[in-house]
């Protein structure tokens, strides 16, 4: 196995993480469980007053 197959391999490898944490980010932001969380975090500079 030569270097270039290796680092070929490697961004592969890496596309394929970042797609997924990208997805779990996604997904994360968009559970309608997490409104409320997201709508209380988004009044904080507001209640400061």
């Amino acid at each position: 196995m030569n270097m270039s197959l290796l680092l070929q391999d490697a961004q592969i490898i890496s596309l394929v993480l970042v797609c997924i944490t990208f997805t779990g980010i996604i997904a994360y932001a968009l559970w309608p469980s997490m409104q409320s969380s997201f709508d209380r975090a988004s009044r904080l500079p507001l209640n400061e007053d």
